[in-house]
Protein backbone atom coordinates (compact mmCIF):
# COMPACT_ATOMS: atom_id res chain seq x y z
CA UNK A 1 0.00 0.00 0.00
CA UNK A 2 2.91 2.36 0.70
CA UNK A 3 3.98 2.09 -2.96
CA UNK A 4 0.48 3.01 -4.13
CA UNK A 5 0.33 6.00 -1.80
CA UNK A 6 3.76 7.18 -2.98
CA UNK A 7 2.69 6.74 -6.62
CA UNK A 8 -0.54 8.65 -6.04
CA UNK A 9 1.28 11.39 -4.13
CA UNK A 10 3.80 11.76 -6.96
CA UNK A 11 0.96 12.18 -9.46
CA UNK A 12 -0.96 14.72 -7.37
CA UNK A 13 -2.02 18.10 -8.63
CA UNK A 14 -2.59 21.42 -6.98
CA UNK A 15 -5.41 20.05 -4.88
CA UNK A 16 -8.14 21.89 -6.82
CA UNK A 17 -10.63 19.42 -8.23
CA UNK A 18 -12.56 20.23 -11.40
CA UNK A 19 -16.18 19.29 -11.58
CA UNK A 20 -16.93 16.63 -14.14
CA UNK A 21 -19.65 18.79 -15.64
CA UNK A 22 -17.27 21.69 -16.22
CA UNK A 23 -14.42 19.57 -17.53
CA UNK A 24 -16.13 17.21 -19.96
CA UNK A 25 -19.71 18.37 -20.43
CA UNK A 26 -18.61 21.67 -21.99
CA UNK A 27 -18.59 19.91 -25.36
CA UNK A 28 -20.97 17.35 -26.77
CA UNK A 29 -19.28 14.07 -25.87
CA UNK A 30 -21.99 11.41 -25.64
CA UNK A 31 -21.93 8.78 -28.40
CA UNK A 32 -22.99 5.21 -28.92
CA UNK A 33 -24.77 3.02 -26.45
CA UNK A 34 -22.81 0.38 -24.59
CA UNK A 35 -24.55 -2.90 -23.77
CA UNK A 36 -23.60 -6.56 -23.44
CA UNK A 37 -19.89 -7.28 -24.01
CA UNK A 38 -19.20 -3.55 -24.28
CA UNK A 39 -19.82 -3.24 -20.51
CA UNK A 40 -17.02 -5.63 -19.52
CA UNK A 41 -13.31 -5.14 -18.95
CA UNK A 42 -10.93 -7.81 -20.22
CA UNK A 43 -7.42 -6.51 -20.90
CA UNK A 44 -4.85 -9.29 -21.34
CA UNK A 45 -1.30 -8.42 -20.33
CA UNK A 46 1.56 -10.65 -21.58
CA UNK A 47 5.02 -9.85 -20.24
CA UNK A 48 6.75 -12.35 -17.91
CA UNK A 49 3.35 -13.97 -17.29
CA UNK A 50 -0.17 -13.52 -18.61
CA UNK A 51 -2.76 -11.72 -16.49
CA UNK A 52 -6.17 -10.21 -17.21
CA UNK A 53 -7.26 -6.83 -15.87
CA UNK A 54 -10.98 -7.00 -15.14
CA UNK A 55 -12.19 -3.68 -13.72
CA UNK A 56 -11.59 -0.04 -14.69
CA UNK A 57 -12.41 3.47 -13.51
CA UNK A 58 -11.75 6.98 -14.79
CA UNK A 59 -11.46 10.50 -13.46
CA UNK A 60 -11.08 13.91 -15.03
CA UNK A 61 -7.71 15.70 -15.08
CA UNK A 62 -7.44 19.46 -14.59
CA UNK A 63 -6.65 19.87 -18.30
CA UNK A 64 -9.92 18.12 -19.23
CA UNK A 65 -8.31 14.85 -20.33
CA UNK A 66 -9.24 11.59 -18.61
CA UNK A 67 -7.20 9.60 -16.09
CA UNK A 68 -7.96 5.89 -16.54
CA UNK A 69 -7.00 3.00 -14.24
CA UNK A 70 -7.60 -0.72 -14.86
CA UNK A 71 -6.95 -3.40 -12.24
CA UNK A 72 -6.76 -7.07 -11.43
CA UNK A 73 -7.10 -8.17 -7.81
CA UNK A 74 -8.64 -4.88 -6.68
CA UNK A 75 -11.20 -4.22 -3.99
CA UNK A 76 -14.73 -3.48 -5.21
CA UNK A 77 -15.70 0.12 -5.80
CA UNK A 78 -13.91 3.34 -6.60
CA UNK A 79 -10.28 3.45 -5.46
CA UNK A 80 -9.37 5.66 -2.50
CA UNK A 81 -6.18 6.39 -0.58
CA UNK A 82 -7.23 3.72 1.94
CA UNK A 83 -8.14 1.02 -0.61
CA UNK A 84 -6.09 -2.17 -0.47
CA UNK A 85 -3.35 -2.31 -3.10
CA UNK A 86 -4.47 -4.25 -6.20
CA UNK A 87 -2.36 -7.05 -7.64
CA UNK A 88 -1.84 -5.15 -10.93
CA UNK A 89 -2.74 -1.69 -12.21
CA UNK A 90 -2.62 -0.11 -15.66
CA UNK A 91 -2.58 3.69 -15.54
CA UNK A 92 -3.44 5.77 -18.60
CA UNK A 93 -2.65 9.30 -17.50
CA UNK A 94 -3.95 11.59 -20.25
CA UNK A 95 -6.68 10.05 -22.41
CA UNK A 96 -8.30 12.65 -24.66
CA UNK A 97 -12.05 13.02 -24.12
CA UNK A 98 -13.51 11.04 -27.01
CA UNK A 99 -16.02 12.81 -29.24
CA UNK A 100 -16.39 9.84 -31.61
CA UNK A 101 -14.53 6.63 -32.46
CA UNK A 102 -11.36 8.42 -33.59
CA UNK A 103 -8.20 6.67 -32.35
CA UNK A 104 -6.03 8.38 -29.75
CA UNK A 105 -3.08 7.70 -27.47
CA UNK A 106 -1.93 8.42 -23.90
CA UNK A 107 0.95 7.81 -21.56
CA UNK A 108 0.61 4.39 -19.92
CA UNK A 109 2.30 2.59 -17.03
CA UNK A 110 1.78 -0.91 -15.73
CA UNK A 111 2.33 -1.57 -12.01
CA UNK A 112 2.99 -5.10 -10.70
CA UNK A 113 2.36 -5.09 -6.94
CA UNK A 114 2.26 -8.88 -6.77
CA UNK A 115 5.71 -9.16 -8.35
CA UNK A 116 5.11 -11.91 -10.90
CA UNK A 117 4.00 -10.09 -14.07
CA UNK A 118 6.92 -7.82 -14.93
CA UNK A 119 9.71 -10.15 -13.90
CA UNK A 120 11.17 -7.90 -11.23
CA UNK A 121 10.46 -4.17 -11.42
CA UNK A 122 7.38 -2.54 -9.83
CA UNK A 123 6.50 -0.57 -12.96
CA UNK A 124 6.95 -0.47 -16.69
CA UNK A 125 6.05 2.29 -19.18
CA UNK A 126 4.37 1.40 -22.46
CA UNK A 127 6.38 2.15 -25.60
CA UNK A 128 3.27 2.52 -27.79
CA UNK A 129 -0.37 3.06 -26.90
CA UNK A 130 -3.32 2.84 -29.32
CA UNK A 131 -6.80 3.61 -27.98
CA UNK A 132 -10.04 3.19 -29.94
CA UNK A 133 -13.10 4.58 -28.12
CA UNK A 134 -16.32 2.63 -28.60
CA UNK A 135 -18.65 4.52 -26.25
CA UNK A 136 -18.54 7.51 -23.94
CA UNK A 137 -21.32 9.05 -21.88
CA UNK A 138 -20.12 12.11 -20.01
CA UNK A 139 -19.84 11.53 -16.26
CA UNK A 140 -20.89 7.87 -16.38
CA UNK A 141 -18.74 5.57 -18.55
CA UNK A 142 -15.98 5.20 -21.11
CA UNK A 143 -15.54 2.08 -23.25
CA UNK A 144 -12.55 1.54 -25.49
CA UNK A 145 -10.37 -1.05 -27.15
CA UNK A 146 -6.67 -0.76 -26.47
CA UNK A 147 -3.40 -2.12 -27.78
CA UNK A 148 -0.20 -1.38 -25.86
CA UNK A 149 3.39 -2.46 -26.42
CA UNK A 150 6.01 -2.78 -23.72
CA UNK A 151 9.68 -3.63 -24.08
CA UNK A 152 9.07 -6.58 -23.99
CA UNK A 153 5.39 -7.48 -23.86
CA UNK A 154 1.88 -6.41 -24.78
CA UNK A 155 -1.49 -5.51 -23.30
CA UNK A 156 -4.66 -5.57 -25.35
CA UNK A 157 -8.40 -5.95 -25.04
CA UNK A 158 -11.55 -4.05 -24.15
CA UNK A 159 -12.02 -1.74 -21.23
CA UNK A 160 -15.24 -0.42 -19.69
CA UNK A 161 -14.60 2.26 -17.07
CA UNK A 162 -17.06 4.01 -14.81
CA UNK A 163 -16.46 7.49 -13.43
CA UNK A 164 -14.99 7.81 -9.93
CA UNK A 165 -14.75 11.25 -8.36
CA UNK A 166 -11.81 9.91 -6.31
CA UNK A 167 -9.75 9.86 -9.55
CA UNK A 168 -10.57 13.46 -10.50
CA UNK A 169 -7.64 15.84 -10.08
Amino acid sequence: MKRLILFLAACGGSGAKPTVDAAIDAVSTDFATCTGACTTTAVTVNISAQRTLDVAYYGVNQDGSLHLEAYAGAAAGCPTMTSPTPDYALILGAVPVPHDTTASTSSANLLDYKGDLLGGPLGKAATTVALMPTSFAAATHLALDLDLSFNPGTASGHLFATHCASLDN
